[in-house]
């Protein structure tokens, strides 16, 4: 019996251990079939979402999927930063967790390809054989390369590696207009403007400021346009007037001569014949030309034109005065157009359109249209019209003369489908999955998508004509109507040229410049504002390093001048670092004091700290110094530099009068932010009744968000008589001898830095008022008992009592504060972005832009350094001064 219980035993302990032997293996084979059958992940960027099926990409890559079953397509989403743009998706890629695919601006393809954030896309498309630094169409071995046009095709390779293919579809800027509005005004909507001057009639024509405009909380009547505040809108105007803003120029080898060439010129072929296709282009932007002038004279004559409406039509104020006729001042119409700056309390710029206050407007991306909100068929859109040669002057009254022949234009955006750098540490097999995932979004079907997703929403007649036809919605074609098949027809033909944003060097940094120049111009103070001279200093600040890189002889001019100054700030640095140990050496020595415990402990208990100390304040500090000497990009190796980029600071002008601005907006913030808390509190100590209440009173505004009170402010500050600021002044202005008058806020170059300020103080007084109060109570009373029995006043008791007793605790603030207030940039940034022009662009938010905007690390570390160093000596002076002052506690007075 025992027996056979062992054996069974025996049995049972022989099934458990194979079992458990083989269960492992089991699970390990059912993980690698698992492994086998999963489909390879793909994370795409802005062309994939699930929860719109009708997007075109989206819809294609789901049919990718379905044709594709070991490819599943995830969307991607970052961490949202309040910078906006691709700060997410830049520190996506720095910390390697970027998408596999995303999208690529067509003018900032280059920028992204020279920080390294792209994935070379050659092992699909093919080499460059022949080391001409171009894929052609021999060397290729994809057959999609072959159907892209040449200079799409230039524009994502460099050096004969190509980083993105463009995509199946693109956006055309125009001139939107409401045919109901044009015809209510007696114009012809199938005939719209063609010239510059045909142009203005309808704009003037279309406006009528007393109209009053149902649904519209505070009316300005109609305006015959909408005009938008931004540097990409402008450069159709500037190609329409026959100029372009960046040219390349090439250097004949046989002749010596320069020829230039547009951007987007593909074949450099002079006029004496020789080819020049092989010669290096030396890039320029030329925003100082009589065309882009002449641009410009234009958009100050919409917006800032004085004109009249007679029975004859609209007349040029000149030319009333020229002919005698009589009119009052109320009869003088200014320009013809709204300011895209704000709505004026309304709701979007959009809804301008929708309402009637505008009849024409600025548009990117006809396709769009549905987001009007507005019946299509009340809608056209024609190109933006050719410069005729109308007169036209500056503000100094001299004409611009005609130099080039215009031409209609209209710009197209077509962007690129890109790879990022993640994608280099995947199998070569995944990596095949992704091409196939990114050629699926550049496919023709995505296109043919976006035609019918156009139709699905009655957009049809916006759809170009041999579109419909090539799919076979034959039946929409009559429904086109006829100026817009004309518009097609005549891009076809190239009698309307398409333009596109410039792409070599940096355009986005001359983009943002444009932007705050045009929030200038359109504002309520814009009039007299010299554009010329703007140009002008715009176009060197692009050659000059923000744009183009600067020229190397002007470099190589002042590289032994700025080695030289770092020798000597070097040894001055050490002379004093070798001063203050030596002080320190002697005063141990008079003393003579050692420490109670001389070992090793206390320094081990340190350790810590100081290892922490180093590594989150000093590795930075350490690291940042070495990128003010580099070239530094955020994936890739950076390049040393040496003085490179102190050199371009010091020969800047614009850095200089930054850098005066700073200490401006420092001096206005001391004198205003710092005093505000100590006569708050000095008031509050004389309130005999309800302290409490008062107290609470200025310390609520702390308790909200620094934020929220912010664009509250913005809000207040708005320079129409929409604003609180100005119906406050509007109803202050009827008591008798007041007379202030409306005011641009924010927009006025003379006031915006202090209007920058008031937000802070009074949002932050409250908080400081409370220290000075409590430091108030320290003082004996019996110190103001004796000083009123001798005679004193408030005003004695306050200098020679009050002041003395708070000047440690003022010192202590007051260098905190000054040196926090050189870095603070937050309320200018919310309130202005360095605007209006460069009004309050001060030295923190520059660095912020060069950093996350323009991604020039190396240039914003520089100007931190600078920075750093003029604070050092206050640093210093602070410790001097607060060795000597005599610290004591509130109960030992």
């Amino acid at each position: 019996m025992m027996r056979a219980m062992d054996r069974m035993f025996s049995r049972f302990a022989i099934i458990v251990a194979a079992a458990l032997v083989v269960s492992p293996l089991a699970a390990m084979a059912e993980s690698g079939r698992g492994e086998d059958d999963k489909p390879t992940v793909v994370k795409v960027n802005e062309f994939y979402s699930p929860n719109s099926p009708d997007n075109a990409t989206t819809k294609v890559l789901i049919r990718h999927m379905r044709d594709n079953p070991d490819v599943e397509v995830r969307q991607w989403s970052g961490i949202s930063l309040p910078s906006g743009g691709k700060s997410s998706l830049m520190m996506s890629i720095a910390g390697n967790t970027a998408p596999d695919i995303g999208l690529s601006w067509y003018h900032i393809i280059r920028q992204e390809i020279r920080q390294g954030f792209l994935y070379p896309l050659n092992e699909w498309i093919g080499d460059d054989l022949d080391g001409d630094g171009r894929i052609e169409d021999e060397e290729s071995k994809w057959d999609g390369w072959k159907r892209i046009p040449q200079i799409m095709r230039d524009v994502a390779t460099v050096d004969g590696k190509v980083y993105g293919i463009p995509l199946a579809t693109h956006e055309t800027l125009g001139l939107i207009f409401r045919t109901d509005l044009v015809e209510a005004a007696g114009l012809d909507p199938r005939n719209p403007p063609a010239t510059w001057s045909e142009f203005l009639r309808w704009c003037r024509v279309l406006t009528d400021p007393g109209r009053d405009i149902p649904g519209v909380t505070h009316q300005f009547g109609q305006r015959g346009f909408q005009i938008m505040p931004y540097g990409y809108f402008f450069l159709p105007w500037i190609e329409s007037a026959g100029g372009e803003p960046v040219v390349q120029i090439r250097r004949s080898p046989t002749n010596g001569r320069d020829y230039r060439f547009g951007q987007d010129e593909t074949r450099f072929i002079t006029p004496e014949g020789e080819d020049l296709s092989q010669v290096k282009p030396v890039w320029r932007c030329e925003l100082d030309t009589p065309e882009c002038m002449r641009a410009m004279a234009f958009y100050h004559k919409l917006r800032w034109g004085k004109w009249l409406r007679t029975d004859n039509g609209p007349m040029e104020l000149e030319e009333a005065d020229a002919k005698g006729i009589a009119y009052s001042p109320d009869d003088v119409i200014t320009g013809v157009c709204r300011n895209g700056l704000n709505s004026g309390g309304n709701d979007n710029l959009n809804d301008m359109l929708a309402r009637g206050e505008v009849a024409i407007s600025m548009f990117q991306g006809l396709e769009k249209i549905a987001e009007l909100g507005i019946d299509p068929s009340l809608l056209s859109w024609f190109p933006f019209p050719a410069d005729d040669g109308m007169p036209l002057h500056d503000i100094h009254g001299e004409d611009i003369p005609q130099r080039t022949p215009g031409r209609r234009t209209v710009q197209t955006q077509n962007h690129y489908a890109v790879m990022y750098p993640g994608v280099a540490d995947r199998p070569k097999d995944e990596r095949d999955k992704v091409w196939g995932a990114m050629t699926a979004i550049c496919d023709e079907e995505v296109a043919n998508a976006s035609v019918e997703s156009k139709i699905l929403q009655g957009l049809g007649r916006f759809v170009p004509p041999k579109d419909l036809a090539r799919l076979g919605y034959d039946e929409y074609l009559r429904d086109i109507p006829l100026v817009i098949r004309r518009n097609y027809e005549d891009i076809d033909s190239g009698r309307i040229t398409p333009i596109t944003e410039p792409w070599s060097g940096f355009w986005f940094n001359i983009d943002q410049i444009l932007n705050r120049d045009f929030s200038r111009m359109l504002g309520t103070l814009g009039e007299n504002w010299d554009y010329g001279a703007e140009l002008k200093e715009l176009t060197r600040k692009a050659n000059s390093g923000i744009m183009f890189a600067t020229p190397e002889e002007v470099l190589a001019k002042y590289r032994p001048w700025a080695v030289g100054l770092l020798f000597s700030i070097l040894c001055l640095v050490a002379f004093l670092v070798w001063r203050i140990v030596q002080a320190q050496l002697k005063r141990k020595t008079a003393t003579g004091s050692h420490s109670v415990y001389n070992g090793w402990l206390p320094f081990l208990l340190v350790v810590p700290a100081v290892g922490l100390i180093l590594l989150w304040r000093y590795y930075p500090l350490a690291r940042g110094l070495v990128m003010a000497f580099q070239d530094y990009r955020v994936t890739g190796g950076s390049t040393f530099v040496g003085m490179d980029n102190f050199i371009i600071l010091a020969i800047d002008p614009t850095f200089w009068r930054c850098l005066g601005r700073t200490c401006y907006y420092v001096l206005l913030h001391m004198v205003f932010a710092f005093t505000a808390p100590i006569i708050l509190a000095i008031m509050l100590t004389e309130i005999r009744h309800a302290k409490i209440f008062y107290r609470t009173l200025f310390f609520l505004p702390q308790m909200s968000s620094g934020l929220v009170i912010t664009l509250m402010w913005k809000l207040m500050y708005n320079p129409t008589p929409a604003g609180f600021f100005n119906q406050l002044i509007a109803f202050v202005d009827r008591l008798p001898f007041v007379n202030i008058g409306q005011q641009a806020w924010l927009e006025d170059p003379s006031i915006a830095m202090i209007c920058c300020i008031v937000p802070g103080i009074w949002a932050g007084m409250g908080m400081g008022s409370l220290l000075y109060l409590a430091a108030l109570r320290s003082i004996p009373p019996d110190l103001y008992e004796a000083a009123e029995i001798d005679g004193a006043g408030f005003r004695q008791k306050l200098f020679r009592i009050t002041l003395p007793t708070l000047l440690p605790l003022i010192i202590i603030n007051f260098v905190g504060t000054f040196i926090g207030t050189f870095q603070s940039m937050g309320n200018i940034l919310l309130l202005t972005f360095g605007g209006p022009g460069e009004a309050t662009l001060v030295m923190g938010l520059r660095i912020w832009q060069e950093a996350y905007v323009n991604l020039r690390f190396g240039m914003a570390t520089s100007m931190a350094c600078i920075l750093g160093t003029l604070l050092i000596g206050l640093t210093y002076m602070q410790i001097k001064f607060l060795g000597r002052v005599e610290y004591r506690r509130a109960a030992d007075n």
